[in-house]
C-alpha cells in the first residue's frame, strides 16, 4: 500500500493533476490520462467539473470564457479537452440565461482557429440574438493540441461538443446563474456533420440530460463515402487540404499503416508533417502550398480511382460515419437543412439523402433548402449563419 501511494505521488509530481474515477487513478498530462490500471477501467463521468482556464470581457458587449472539461477521445478514453461560451454582457449581469445555443466549427487546420483561441465568427452572431453560445475545440485542438484532429468523426466531436455544453451549465449553476431549457444546435461544413452527429448522440446516450429545440445544418459531409467519391469525380476541389485531411486522420487515428509516399505526390509526401500535423497553417495557406485545387497534382493515381482496391479500402473506413443511415430520429426532431446547389466541395446530395432519411423515419419538421444559399461552399457559411439568425429572430 504504501509503494502505490509512492508511485501516485512520484507520478503527480512528475505529470500534474491527479483525477480519480470510479476509485481508479489517473495522471493527466497534455490531455492523455497516463492509467495506473489500464485494464480495469471504464470511463464515465462521475460530473463534468468544467474548469475556466481565462475569462475576458471583450468589446464591452460580451464575456469570453475559456475553459477545460473531461470527455471522452474518439477512442472512449478518458480526456480534457476546451471549449469556449460567449455570455452577452446582460446576461452576466442578470444572472440568467435564457436561452443557449451548441455552434459546431467548420473545418480548421490551424491550431489558433479553435473556439479556445478566440475564433468566434459564427457564434457572435447568434450571440446577437440573446443566446450563450458553447463551442467545443474537438479533438486535436485547444487542451488536445499536441495530437492529431479527430477530422470528421462526427460522434466523436458531437459528444466533445455536448459535454462542452453540460459543462458549461454545470458551471454556470455553480456560479449562480439561472439556466432555462431552451437550447438550439447548429453547425456549418464539417460542424454540420458533428451538429447532426449531436442530434443522434442527445437522442440516445443524452436522453434526458439535453434536447435540442432546433437544429440548423448547412453543407454538411453526412455521408463520406458520397463525398469522397465526389471529390474525385469533380477533379478538382476549392479547399483540396480536406481530402489530404481525411486520408490523414483515417491512418494517425486509425493506425492504417499507410506510406504518405504511396498515397501523396512530391511535394505533399514529403511535407505532411509540416504542413499538416504540425498544425501551423489554415486550410488557405495549405492550398497556396497545395499551388493547385487539381486532385491528381497531389494525390497519387491508385487513390483517384473510385474503383480501386486502394479507395474501396478507405471508403470501407468511412463508413463508419455515415449518418444517413443506421440510426433511428425522434419523430419530433426539429431539423433544417441547408445547402448551396454550387457548392462544389461539399457534394449537395449529401443534405438530399440526410432530408430523405429524417422524411423516412418519420420526421415532419425536417426541412431541406437549397435555394437560400447561392454560392460555393465557402461563401455559403456566412449566408447560411445570416439566414438562421432572421429565422431566429421570430423565435
Amino acid at each position: 500500500m504504501k509503494k502505490y501511494f509512492f508511485t501516485v505521488f512520484v507520478l503527480l509530481l512528475i505529470h500534474g493533476p491527479l483525477s480519480m474515477v470510479y476509485g481508479q487513478t489517473y495522471v493527466w498530462k497534455n490531455g492523455q490520462p497516463l492509467v495506473t490500471d489500464p485494464d480495469s477501467i471504464t470511463f464515465v463521468q462521475p460530473d463534468m467539473s468544467a474548469q475556466v482556464i481565462s475569462s475576458e470581457k471583450t468589446e464591452g458587449d460580451y464575456t469570453e470564457i475559456h475553459f477545460r472539461y473531461p470527455t471522452q477521445d474518439y477512442l472512449g478514453r478518458p480526456v480534457w479537452m476546451s471549449a469556449q461560451l460567449l455570455l452577452e454582457s446582460a446576461q452576466v449581469a442578470s444572472k440568467h440565461i435564457g436561452k443557449m445555443a451548441m455552434y459546431s466549427h467548420y473545418t480548421i487546420a490551424r491550431l489558433d482557429e479553435c473556439p479556445s483561441a478566440g475564433q468566434s465568427d459564427m457564434q457572435k452572431l447568434v450571440l446577437s440574438r440573446h443566446f450563450a453560445i458553447v463551442s467545443a475545440d474537438y479533438e486535436g485542438f485547444g487542451e488536445t493540441g499536441d495530437r492529431w484532429q479527430a477530422y470528421c468523426f462526427g460522434e466523436a466531436n458531437a459528444r466533445a461538443s455536448i459535454d462542452a455544453l453540460l459543462a458549461a451549465r454545470e458551471w454556470l449553476v455553480k456560479e449562480g446563474y439561472t439556466l432555462s431549457d431552451t437550447i438550439i444546435n447548429y453547425g456549418y461544413s464539417q460542424g454540420a456533420q458533428t451538429a447532426v452527429a449531436a442530434i443522434k448522440l442527445s437522442q440516445s446516450e443524452y436522453r434526458g440530460k439535453v434536447r435540442f429545440m432546433k437544429n440548423f445544418a448547412g453543407g454538411g459531409p453526412y455521408d463520406l463515402r458520397l463525398t469522397f467519391c465526389k471529390f474525385l469525380e469533380y477533379g478538382e476541389i476549392d479547399q483540396p487540404a480536406v481530402l489530404p485531411m481525411t486520408i490523414i486522420t483515417i491512418n494517425e487515428l486509425r493506425n492504417y499503416g499507410l506510406n504518405y509516399a504511396d498515397v501523396f505526390k512530391v511535394p505533399l509526401a514529403n511535407n505532411v508533417k509540416s504542413w499538416f500535423i504540425s498544425k501551423k497553417f489554415s486550410t488557405k495557406e495549405i492550398r497556396e502550398l497545395f499551388g493547385s485545387d487539381r486532385i491528381s497534382d497531389f494525390i497519387q493515381p491508385a487513390y483517384t480511382d473510385s474503383t480501386s482496391v486502394e479507395i474501396s479500402a478507405v471508403l470501407k473506413e468511412v463508413d463508419q460515419y455515415n449518418l444517413t443511415t443506421g440510426w433511428v430520429p425522434d419523430a419530433d426532431t426539429d431539423i433544417k437543412l441547408f445547402h448551396s446547389l454550387n457548392d462544389g466541395l461539399v457534394a449537395p446530395e449529401n443534405s438530399k439523402q440526410m432530408y430523405d432519411f429524417f422524411v423516412s423515419n418519420g420526421v415532419t419538421n425536417a426541412v431541406l433548402d437549397t435555394t437560400t444559399l447561392t454560392l460555393k461552399h465557402l461563401d455559403s457559411g456566412v449566408s447560411f449563419a445570416l439566414q438562421m439568425v432572421m429565422e431566429l429572430m421570430s423565435w
